[in-house]
């Protein structure tokens, strides 16, 4: 099976194109493109934690989904491997089950910093959603 997501080219960014049947499955794709992009090594499913958000629109919601995700990265060094969301209008509610970040097991290929909104879109397809989303590394 093909990934749910394919870089695109884009100056000294990271741009992602990511798919899904559903605008869950999108939300989930985008997590999981992140940090298969980020993170090289065997992640567990030894940390569990919640995240609720409520945005304005769904582009704003996306964003704030991947800026939580890299948050708890940062500060906490979770690193998700298996995600259950519930979406409803502007919200979104997370259960993520994964690890912490260990050296010995880990390794950075590439740091993700922050989302931006330069050329986000989201839209719906025939196949579902297809978002593209710019991150600085």
């Amino acid at each position: 099976m093909s990934k749910p997501y394919r870089y695109i080219e884009h100056t000294a960014d990271l741009g992602i194109e990511v798919f899904g049947s559903t605008i869950t499955e999108l939300f989930v794709n985008i997590g999981r493109a992140i940090f298969e992009t980020q993170i090289i090594g065997d992640v567990k499913t030894r940390k569990h934690i919640t995240i609720e958000i409520k945005s304005e629109t769904i582009e704003d919601l996306f964003i704030d989904w991947c800026r939580e995700l890299l948050y708890h990265f940062s500060v906490q060094g979770f690193i998700p491997k298996e995600y259950s969301l519930s979406l409803k209008n502007t919200s979104l509610v997370a259960r993520l089950s994964g690890d912490l970040y260990d050296p010995k097991r880990h390794k950075i290929k590439l740091e993700i910093k922050s989302p931006t909104y330069h050329n986000l879109c989201i839209k719906k397809t025939e196949a579902g959603y297809q978002a593209t989303i710019i991150f600085d590394v």
